[in-house]
C-alpha cells in the first residue's frame, strides 16, 4: 500500500491496511490492535544520535512523550552516548558498515532517522553502501516510516561529480526503488559551520573574511539544531509526510548579508564575504575541497529546492540567522579569539 495515501483512520479501518509483507482483515478485532499502536508511544530509531542531525532528532523526539528513542552508536560509552541514555534513550551498538547489525536495530521500530557521512571517509561508493544496507534492514523489518537525511544527484543534474551528494542522491534512489515508506529530508548549509568547519578567517587588516565562494549568489541555511523538532513533526504525522521531499532551510541570503549579520552582532569586529569563486576553493587541496566546490557551484547555478514554508510549517520556531548569532554572540567570540 501506498502510505502516502493513508486516509483518516476510521476510513483506513473500514477499507484495509497493508503493511510491507502483512495483510489485515480488519475485524473489530484487528482494528483495536491498530488503534492502539496510533494510540502508544512510537519507538524510533535514530541513526547518527551523537552527531549533529541524528542528535538533534534525538533528543527533540525524548521531550515528547508520543516516541519513544534507540538511538544508534558505534560507541555507547563515549558522552554524547551517556547523555541520551540519562534522558530516556535506549542506547544500541550498530554499524552501517555491518549490516549483521543493522536489522537487530529496527526490530520493533515504528519509524527510523537514517543519516550517513561522506566526510567520514570520503568515499562515495561506500556512502552507497551503507545506505542500501540500512535500506534493506528497515524493508526486512517493517518499517512503517523511513525518514533519510538526502541530497540531490548532482552529477545526474548538473553533469560535474560532488561525491557527497551523489551518494545520498543515489540512496534516495535505491529507496524509492524498493518502495520503501521514504520521506527525505534535505538539509542546506549549517550556521554551525561558521563555529568550526568554515569559521571566518583573520585577515592582517584585522576583518573577518567568510570563505563562502557562492560568488553573490544567495544561499540557504538552517540552525542544525533547530530541525530536530521538524523531524519529529514528520514522524507525529507520518502519514502527511511519506513518500515527499522537504527541503530545509530558514534563511536564505548572499554571503556578505550573512558577514553583515556577523559585524552587527560581533562588533567592533568587521566580516566580508570571500571573492574566492568555486573552481578557485576546488583547487585549494585539503581532502574533499573538489568536492565542496562543486558542492557551492551547484547551489549557485541550479539553486536547489529548500523550502521555507515547509520548514515553518514543520517547526515554527526555526531561527533566522539573524536570531541564532544575536543568541550566540559569546559562542561566536569564544570561536574567533
Amino acid at each position: 500500500m501506498d502510505i502516502s495515501k493513508v486516509t483518516p483512520f476510521k476510513q483506513t479501518c473500514q477499507r484495509g491496511y497493508r503493511a510491507p509483507g502483512l495483510r489485515i482483515a480488519f475485524t473489530r478485532r484487528a482494528a483495536t490492535t491498530l488503534q492502539t499502536h496510533f494510540n502508544m508511544a512510537k519507538l524510533i530509531t535514530v541513526f547518527g544520535a551523537t552527531g549533529s542531525q541524528g542528535g538533534s532528532v534525538a533528543n527533540a523526539l525524548l521531550e515528547d512523550q508520543d516516541f519513544k528513542v534507540r538511538a544508534v552508536t558505534r560507541n555507547a560509552s563515549s558522552d554524547k552516548a551517556k547523555a541520551l541514555q540519562e534522558k530516556g534513550a535506549e542506547v544500541v551498538v550498530a554499524s552501517l558498515d555491518d549490516p549483521s547489525t543493522l536489522e537487530p536495530a529496527l526490530q520493533g521500530a515504528h519509524g527510523v532517522f537514517v543519516v550517513t557521512n561522506y566526510f567520514e571517509h570520503l568515499d562515495q561508493e561506500r556512502e552507497v553502501k551503507q545506505g542500501k544496507a540500512v535500506a534493506d534492514a528497515a524493508r526486512a523489518a517493517g518499517v512503517l516510516h523511513v525518514v533519510f537525511s538526502g541530497l540531490e544527484n548532482v552529477q545526474k543534474i548538473a553533469g560535474f561529480p560532488c561525491p557527497h551528494f551523489d551518494a545520498k542522491g543515489q540512496i534516495e534512489e535505491y529507496m524509492t526503488s524498493l518502495e520503501l515508506p521514504v520521506t527525505v529530508v534535505r538539509y542546506p548549509f549549517y550556521y554551525e559551520n561558521y563555529l568550526n568547519v568554515l569559521k571566518p578567517q583573520k585577515q592582517e587588516d584585522g576583518t573577518y573574511v567568510l570563505g563562502v565562494p557562492m560568488e553573490g549568489a544567495a544561499m540557504d541555511s538552517v540552525s542544525v539544531a533547530d530541525m530536530g523538532p521538524a523531524v519529529r513533526e514528520i514522524f507525529k504525522n507520518w502519514a502527511e509526510w511519506v513518500r515527499r521531499t522537504v527541503g530545509f532551510t530558514a534563511d536564505k541570503l548572499t554571503i556578505q548579508q550573512y558577514a553583515d549579520i556577523l559585524s552587527k552582532h560581533l562588533a567592533p569586529k568587521v566580516f566580508k564575504a570571500t571573492d574566492m569563486t568555486a573552481d578557485a576553493f576546488g583547487q585549494l587541496g585539503f581532502p574533499g575541497a573538489d568536492d565542496l566546490g562543486n558542492m557551492f557551484k551547484f547551489i549557485r547555478l541550479y539553486s536547489p529546492d529548500r523550502s521555507l514554508d515547509l520548514t515553518r510549517q514543520l517547526h515554527p520556531a526555526a531561527k533566522t540567522f539573524d536570531t541564532w548569532v544575536g543568541e550566540n554572540k559569546d559562542v561566536l567570540q569564544n570561536a574567533l579569539d
